[in-house]
């Protein structure tokens, strides 16, 4: 089992949301819309009211980034391309040889995990691929809107709002029309600074804060539990349930590996590979003899700012360091890594001295397993 984060796709230009340069950072510190909270642009009532704020993360001309093709080809490995020693190489080559249990839990909404061609992918938060009107729930291709969301245009509804005939029955004094400035045209009065908005506006089929997830999400990970032999997560600060909470749901023997820029003090996994996920995941492929599937978009395609990112991370895999290990810790160190505070990486270096010492593993209360990790 896979489960990715915003972190897999930052180096294909979409920022994270709660890393020091992610995009709740970056919205409070532009200060350009009235959030007591940047996580407001995902809440559903601030949503109905203020909708134009959510659409300016709208995913456009993105190709995948490696960390997509890795689970592209994690889902189409038949066997092991060469024998590993090292453990954790070994849990990564041995994938079953048709790997019918194989499945990709993601909480991005930016459909990058398709368009790498994943096919067995969750998204566990739904996309930007359909959308829906507020108001009479009709559904459309994602691409209906993306004209008006490219233009900076909120969308909406063209049945809800369709040019209705005046009935010639209907009594009583009709009401001045009145558009609010910037805003659309409204025939109802509104005193308001803001701009006003027609009914039914389309709302992309992603779940925000005071939704609920959809009932496949609680029925697929009831199916997956039983079948999975290990966990792989990459890119999640895993702060948000219940899609956070699939770790608790997993039997202690599975064997559960982080890949993320930065440390994830909640949990306890079994390997810690701290860094930019792309290099981590260049540095795995280089050991296991693996070689990425190309992307399924052309470069061309690509703004040029960036391509030249995409040049760079290509070059580098010819030139891997090796990682630094903490101590004879589970934590390993790649370029990139952020470790927010220099106390967390003291404490696993003084934990794995007392292992070492004391010829055993440590346990802080929750599950430890006793053979360490080689690179």
């Amino acid at each position: 089992m896979v489960l990715t984060g915003a972190g897999i796709s930052v180096s294909c230009g979409i920022p994270d949301f709660r890393s020091r340069d992610g995009l709740y950072a970056s919205l409070k510190e532009r200060g350009e819309y009235d959030l007591d909270d940047p996580q407001q642009m995902f809440d559903i009532r601030y949503f109905r009211e203020n909708p134009a704020v959510f659409y300016q993360i709208y995913p456009s001309n993105f190709v995948p980034s490696p960390c997509h093709r890795f689970i592209k080809l994690i889902e189409d490995k038949n066997k092991a391309s060469a024998a590993c020693t090292a453990p954790l190489l070994s849990l990564l080559s041995s994938f079953p040889n048709h790997l019918l249990h194989f499945q990709n839990y993601t909480q991005n909404i930016d459909g990058l995990h398709t368009l790498a061609g994943v096919t067995r992918v969750l998204e566990c938060h739904g996309s930007f691929a359909t959308a829906t009107c507020i108001l009479c729930q009709r559904q459309v291709p994602g691409s209906e809107i993306e004209a008006d969301i490219m233009a900076q245009k909120v969308p909406i509804c063209t049945v809800c709002n369709a040019p209705r005939a005046a009935s010639p029955n209907k009594k009583g004094k009709k009401k001045s029309k009145k558009k609010a400035k910037g805003g659309w045209d409204s025939d109802e009065e509104d005193e308001s600074d803001g701009p006003t908005y027609p009914p039914g506006i389309m709302k992309p089929d992603i779940t925000f804060f005071g939704e609920k997830l959809k009932d496949h999400f609680d029925h697929s990970l009831a199916a997956d539990r039983s079948q999975v032999d290990l966990l792989l997560v990459v890119g999640t600060s895993l702060k948000v349930s219940p899609v956070a909470d699939i770790l608790c749901h997993l039997p202690h023997s599975v064997p559960q590996i982080l890949i993320n820029k930065t440390p994830v003090r909640h949990i306890n996994p079994d390997i810690i590979l701290l860094g930019n996920a792309d290099t981590i995941i260049a540095h795995l492929c280089s050991k296991l003899g693996w070689d990425l599937p190309p992307p399924t978009v052309q470069l061309s395609e690509t703004p040029p700012e960036l391509l030249q990112t995409r040049k760079r991370s290509a070059a580098d895999v010819h030139a891997l360091e090796e990682p630094r290990r903490v101590g004879e810790s589970h934590v390993f160190l790649f370029d990139g890594a952020d470790l927010l505070s220099g106390e967390w990486l003291k404490n696993i270096e003084r934990q794995s001295s007392v292992e070492r010492d004391m010829d055993q593993p440590y346990d802080n209360g929750v599950k430890r397993q006793k053979n360490r990790v080689v690179m």
